[in-house]
């Protein structure tokens, strides 16, 4: 539909024909524009299309304005890891005291454990010294009667 403009090598002085070469530019103007009407004319209508895309990039609008709204959105990773290092100190001391209750719960644990083994040693102990010192007592008696039955013989 575009036609390119060719010129004439030499111009010429005859009014007739330079109205000649207008007319013929005029008529070529005046076809391209009637072509590009025609061509406008035969263009679908793309409104109800374009309307539908407007409503959805609202609606997606709406959605991140709303996704700006949340707390989440405001934090900036250098607040994230001070925020992730402060927890995992909190975390930390709580699980140190939890630590060290539970060494000192086993500490108390093993000292009544060691005082049940010391009481049963020393019952232990006991009874070793009285059943010797009864065997030696009823050895001792023994010795003596026989004295006593030698002397009274």
């Amino acid at each position: 539909m575009t036609a390119k403009r060719t010129r004439s090598p030499t111009p010429s002085n005859n009014a007739a024909e330079a109205f000649d070469e207008l007319r013929n530019q005029v008529s070529l103007l005046h076809a391209a524009i009637e072509g590009l009407t025609a061509a406008k004319e035969k263009m679908p209508d793309y409104s109800p299309t374009l309307r539908k895309i407007e409503a959805r990039l609202d609606n997606i609008d709406q959605r991140v304005e709303s996704i700006h709204d949340k707390p989440a959105m405001r934090l900036t990773p250098l607040t994230l890891a001070a925020e992730s290092h402060e927890a995992s100190r909190s975390y930390g001391s709580e699980d140190r005291k939890s630590v060290g209750e539970a060494r000192a719960e086993l500490v108390r644990s093993l000292g009544r454990v060691e005082g049940m083994i010391k009481q049963k040693r020393s019952s232990a102990e006991q009874d070793w010294w009285v059943t010797w010192a009864g065997t030696g007592g009823l050895l001792l008696g023994a010795f003596w009667t026989l004295i006593g039955v030698a002397a009274w013989t």
